[in-house]
């Protein structure tokens, strides 16, 4: 039995720069199999209890309780139930250039296995915000393409980033921005995770980092930013909301000071 939210398509879709299928939660079930053919759809599943195992193409895992499990675009999915002890499970298919490139940046292309990795909470906020009856789509769309992000975010976090100082509250806000460069950060949040007042906390981090948290930060963004150019069809006004600006006009004039150039010009360079 499966609780299953799935969303309209048309050809016009498969031209969002990022786009759900569907979503929901498998129930355990003993005859539970899946099996795709050259996937058009990312599939991100956290499984909540149980056992099954599953396959990219001819690489075979075996995915338990508490872990991830990441099928990608372009490849052959199979997966199915234990029989004995068979898969709860909360899950995304997704698809788009966004998918796409987040994949690149966070080194993820080749990653299917994720263990002991509680993901929970955001895929279980995924899944809410798909069930809004009163929200547009496009709201729906930008809003989990946000959580697909951070999801995505902690498991490259999870799998190979080191601390980049040795003082702890420094690395406490390093880790934070890390994963979550796509938010609008402010001093007061970032101070309350290093137990630090702002002044403090922007005395100690300068002097470990050689810049102050929100140059920490804004470093962090244009670094995704230009990723997103060079690597999506996605216009500078998404960018900018993909890398948590409200407005397009700063965000390009952020851009420039820091990159010399201006996100369009960017762009174009790029592609020579």
């Amino acid at each position: 039995m499966e609780h299953i939210i799935s969303f309209i398509e048309n050809k016009e879709s498969y031209k969002l720069p990022f786009g759900i299928e569907i979503t929901g939660i498998t129930f355990p079930d003993p005859g539970y199999r899946v099996e795709r053919i050259k996937s058009k759809i990312y599939c991100l599943e956290y499984v909540i209890a149980g056992e099954g195992t599953a396959a990219v193409d001819r690489t075979e895992f075996s995915p338990a309780a508490g872990d991830v499990y990441i099928l990608p675009a372009g490849h052959d999915h199979r997966y199915a139930s234990s029989r004995t002890n068979p898969w709860e499970k909360i899950w995304m298919n997704v698809y788009g250039p966004l998918c796409d490139t987040l994949f690149s940046v966070y080194r993820l292309e080749q990653v299917y296995h994720v263990r002991a990795l509680n993901l929970y909470p955001l895929f279980s906020e995924f899944v809410r915000i798909c069930e809004e009856k009163d929200s547009r789509q496009q709201d729906i769309l930008q809003r989990c393409s946000l959580l697909f992000h951070e999801i995505l975010v902690k498991i490259s976090r999870h799998l190979y980033e080191q601390p980049h100082s040795g003082n702890q509250a420094v690395r406490r806000v390093i880790e934070y921005i890390d994963r979550n460069a796509q938010l609008s950060l402010s001093i007061e949040t970032l101070a309350r995770i290093a137990c630090l007042s702002s002044s403090q906390l922007t005395r100690v981090f300068s002097k470990e980092m050689n810049c102050t948290p929100y140059e920490y930060l804004l470093q962090q963004k244009i670094r995704l930013a230009k990723q997103m150019l060079q690597g999506t069809g996605l216009s500078v006004k998404q960018v900018a909301y993909e890398v948590g600006f409200t407005d397009e006009h700063y965000f390009s004039n952020v851009f420039r000071k820091r990159v010399g150039t201006a996100p369009r010009d960017f762009r174009e360079q790029s592609q020579h």
